[in-house]
């Protein structure tokens, strides 16, 4: 076991490299490749980094970027907006800065002098744009860095470019002074984006106040090279401080950090944690700012870090974010394809076993998808299929290779070579691919991949000898660019540099090389995703959001899904799932993931803390004609702008076509200026959220497509996203009841106003008004819908004192005024047969009647009367609505005679007992369906006692 006070750079592998190499020789799986054919796939990657230099310099150049489908270049402000992702453009040539160090690498010095005069002539950073903090610095300051850096060196040691005056540093200095007003928080964590020209004075900077963890953390090794390189300590002392207020920002308890905060208040907006996107490079700077600048405190930092990591978050091979306040529990069942980066920095760790395993498991997921998907699932499907060309697993193959020398990784490179020829090489440039299960590309192609993609590439196949550069002597950054490990010993003491020089030859140390064998470790895993087989689901019949425990139909396919549902006296409710119970084992398996979306359900009521809930407000005139104000409680989102405080948004609405949004908008121009009203269903909230935005809407409310269901007895939730933060527009969700308050005033007002802001806790229903929507919650039908959505009741009944209304769906049951009794009332109705459930749940709907109108719905009606009128299914089949209705109202009336004070009437909890009431079964036993009956009365009534507790408008 490693010491914790370890780091391992590529050049100190020598002796694990030996024995790896006597190890293989008797390995038959090694695969042996001949320096012919690893000479020509290094030759081959290097034409294709040059297919690539070659179409954007001569298609695209000056702008930031090459679009190699059409052929152009992209310009900011000129080519369509793809919100956040264009961040990282700043109209400063960004893919030739970014590819500078590059050339040297490849060894092309002719065309390194000519790209680094063109940079100092035409690149400047006096533009008024708004730009990414993060991407600027680990693209373009590291960029300048790196080949100025390089320069010299070739200055030194070639004697060319003599001509060069450090030019490339005073450009890195002035866009280092340019970044600098973004660290002026009141946490010292730099905002996320700033104004080239004008700083953080911009108007165009509302939504910078959050920034993810890596964008905040990963700005140490360029900051501090810029101070040593210019004497300037102002950068490393800004990046310095950022980085120590992140640490303290941990969660105490796990060691773990969140992915997204807030950097004036230091409060974590998003806590989900893994090693993934918005936390990546935040844990490889942790490490490499120990490399590079000897600071033993990153490297403790790293190693707390690290241990919670392999603790919490790495699952096997696999790597699942947690909570970092919850590390046990899951905060999403697919991983990224930016933790690909994590095997390479394990390597450098020194952890060689876990990286061996990871990377395996991602190499089986490129092979099965052609490319790693940008997200996928933890059964290896495809959760996002765009693939932009990233570098993360090149770069982590090439960390193993340079440890290991198993000829393994270059059999690796090769399939990833041949992929992007085949699947990405256009005749200008290489093409993103958008969707790697149709392979479908897109006209993008990002600097990284001449930065890092192609860089990585080649160097996997080149041996040290056929370098220009001794690579043991720099170190990577986060972007590819080399940074000489020479600066950790600029501006720093002899006595601080003896200590380190310690603790450095103490890191050298190999692990435990007894343990080293990467072919062993891989093979348990050699069919760990071809032996997940693409599942078939058939279309689930109930999801967790939507069941109801006032609906039969409900309970019965919980039933069949082999859940038992059993209401505690404390009021909750637990749920028991048996395999061996369920209908089929297709609906044991429905069943699993009806019980773990009930467990991420019941996690969401306190995360609502963390994310403020949201109002949809208008205002109506009441029956005075007076102008009154309502609220209806909207479920809050994790992207987009949540409102708080004093913000608001308001607007007249308009209604989106397709209602879904899930395909191009048709009317995008009545959309822009308004909030768009949208439905729930067949795509996720987050692409609803980006088509609503790019039609210039101000708001979204997405409108449930579940009928009935309320915010009364439906958990609140939070509509998640994806992890990126491109919606700036607040999108809100409102359940259908509640929604159809608004939808019947947008009826009579078309120009209403309508405002989305911060729910007002003091804002309440009365008691008489909760109570009321509980009445109506026990028979599955609301008092607000029947008033206006035109329910016509067809055919009246009347039995004794009570009148029945018989609609479409339901009857609605009432009592007479200033009804006479009949003298022989009490004959007529006297039960012949006594049965004390039936009598109990019959007492609690007469007190029902009593206190107001009772709606019962029809397939309710109809179990009460297939299960204890005593008829035959047969004979059933032919008795109308009108005849049930008739029999339900005459045993009401029996129980009304029984009666001698039905306000003490206490319904019994009985055994356990399945919800499911089995109609097909002849032989079911009267006694028991009436216990099942009774039993869900009950559940509802407790489910009310919890809910009123926590109503709040």
């Amino acid at each position: 076991m490693m010491s914790s006070n370890v780091y391992l750079s590529v050049n100190v592998y020598t002796l694990i490299i030996i024995i790896l190499l006597v190890v293989q020789c008797y390995s038959e799986e090694a695969k042996f490749m001949s320096k012919e054919e690893k000479a020509d796939l290094r030759e081959q990657a290097r034409d294709m980094f040059y297919h690539a230099y070659n179409a954007y310099m001569e298609n695209a150049y000056p702008a930031d970027e090459l679009m190699p489908l059409s052929c152009k270049g992209r310009y900011r402000g000129l080519t369509p907006n793809r919100g956040d992702i264009d961040d990282c453009l700043g109209n400063f040539s960004l893919t030739l800065v970014d590819a500078l160090d590059t050339l040297v690498i490849l060894g092309d010095l002719s065309e390194f002098e000519r790209a680094v005069k063109v940079v100092i002539n035409d690149v400047s950073f006096d533009n008024d744009i708004v730009v990414s903090v993060f991407e600027t610095n680990i693209r373009v300051l590291g960029g300048l860095l790196s080949a100025h850096i390089l320069t010299y060196y070739l200055q030194e040691r070639d004697g060319i470019m003599s001509w060069y005056n450090g030019e490339l540093l005073e450009m890195a200095k002035d866009l280092g002074y340019r970044l600098l007003p973004a660290f002026n928080t009141t946490t010292g964590i730099p905002y996320s984006r700033i104004n080239l020209l004008f700083g953080i004075k911009s108007d165009r900077l509302d939504a910078a106040r959050e920034t993810c963890t890596a964008c905040a953390g990963s700005m140490i090794l360029e900051m501090a090279a810029l101070s040593r390189l210019t004497g300037e300590p102002i950068f490393e002392d800004k990046a310095q401080k950022a980085m120590d207020e992140l640490w303290k920002m941990r969660h105490r308890s796990s060691d773990l950090m969140g992915s997204v905060l807030n950097v004036q208040s230091g409060d974590w907006v998003r806590r989900d944690s893994g090693v993934g996107a918005g936390i990546d490079s935040y844990y490889e700077y942790c490490l490499k700012a120990y490399i590079l600048l000897g600071d033993t405190k990153y490297l403790n930092r790293f190693n707390r870090h690290y241990n919670a990591i392999m603790k919490y978050i790495s699952q096997g091979p696999m790597l699942i974010d947690v909570h970092m306040h919850r590390p046990h529990t899951n905060s999403r069942n697919f991983m990224d394809a930016l933790l690909a980066f994590w095997p390479g920095l394990q390597v450098l760790k020194g952890d060689i076993k876990p990286a061996i395993e990871t990377h395996e498991m991602l190499y089986q997921v490129m092979q099965r998808h052609k490319f790693i998907p940008e997200a996928f699932t933890t059964d290896f499907q495809v959760h996002w299929g765009n693939h932009p060309l990233r570098p993360e697993f090149l770069e982590s193959t090439y960390y193993l290779y340079e440890a290991t020398k198993d000829p393994y990784y270059l059999g690796v490179g090769k399939k990833v070579l041949e992929s992007l020829q085949k699947y990405a090489r256009v005749p200008c440039g290489y093409a993103a691919v958008n969707d790697v299960r149709t392979t479908k590309q897109e006209d993008r192609m990002d600097s990284f991949v001449l930065s890092e993609t192609f860089k990585y590439l080649f160097l996997l196949f080149t041996d040290p000898e056929d370098l220009i550069l001794n690579l043991n002597e720099f170190i990577f950054t986060t972007e590819g660019h080399l940074l000489p490990l020479s600066l950790g010993l600029r501006n720093r003491s002899k006595t601080v540099l003896d200590l380190e020089i310690e603790d450095y030859e103490y890191s050298r140390r190999c692990p435990n090389t007894l343990q080293l064998f990467p072919e062993s470790f891989r093979k348990p895993l050699k069919n760990m995703v071809d032996g997940m087989c693409p599942r078939v689901r058939s279309k689930r019949r109930l999801l967790a959001s939507e069941f109801s425990a006032s609906n039969v139909n409900h309970l019965k396919l919980v039933k069949d899904m082999g859940i038992n549902i059993i209401a505690l006296n404390d009021g909750r409710v637990q749920l028991l799932h048996s395999f061996s119970a369920a209908r089929t084992p297709a609906d044991a398996e429905n069943g699993l993931l009806f019980m773990q979306e009930m467990v991420e359900l019941s996690k969401l009521q306190p995360d609502l803390q963390e994310t403020a809930a949201q109002s949809v407000s208008f205002q109506v005139k009441n029956d005075k004609g007076e102008l009154q104000t309502v609220y209806i409680h909207a479920c809050p989102a994790q992207f987009g702008v949540n409102l708080k405080g004093n913000q608001v948004v308001q607007s007249k609405t308009a209604i989106v076509h397709p209602y879904t949004a899930c395909k191009d908008l048709e009317n995008p121009d009545e959309i822009k200026g308004k909030i768009a009203l949208l439905e729930r269903g067949e795509c996720m909230f987050i692409d609803k959220a980006r088509r609503i935005q790019v039609a210039g809407a101000v708001g979204a409310i997405i409108i449930d497509n579940i009928p009935g269901s309320s915010a009364i007895t439906t958990p609140m939730f939070s509509m998640s996203g994806d992890g990126k933060d491109d919606v700036k527009i607040p999108v809100v969700f409102l359940y259908s009841q509640d929604a159809s308050k608004l939808l019947i005033a947008l009826t009579d007002n078309p120009l209403l106003d309508v405002t989305i802001s911060q729910m007002n806790g003091d804002v309440s229903t009365t008691k008489n008004e909760e109570e009321s929507m509980f009445q109506k919650l026990k028979v599955s039908v609301q008092e607000f819908l029947n008033k206006h959505t035109g329910i016509v009741f067809s055919k009246t009944v009347i039995v004794g004192n009570l009148v029945a209304d018989i609609g479409t769906d339901k009857i609605r049951v009432t009592q007479k005024k200033n009804w006479k009794e009949p003298e022989n009332a009490k004959e007529e109705y006297k039960e012949t047969v006594t049965n004390s459930q039936w009598s109990k749940i019959r007492a609690g709907l007469i007190k029902s009647i009593s206190e107001t109108e009772l709606f019962v719905p029809i397939n309710i009606l109809k179990i009460y009367y297939q299960t204890l009128s005593g008829f035959s299914i047969s004979e059933i089949q032919n008795h109308d609505i009108g005849r049930q209705t008739e029999w339900f109202l005459k045993e009401l009336m029996i129980e009304y005679y029984q009666i001698k004070d039905d306000s003490l009437i206490v319904l019994e909890k009985t055994e356990d007992i399945p919800h499911v009431i089995r109609l097909d079964n002849k032989d079911e036993k009267e006694n028991k369906n009436l216990e099942t009956l009774n039993e869900i009365l009950e559940s509802m009534d407790q489910l009310e006692k919890i809910c009123l507790k926590r109503i709040k408008f």
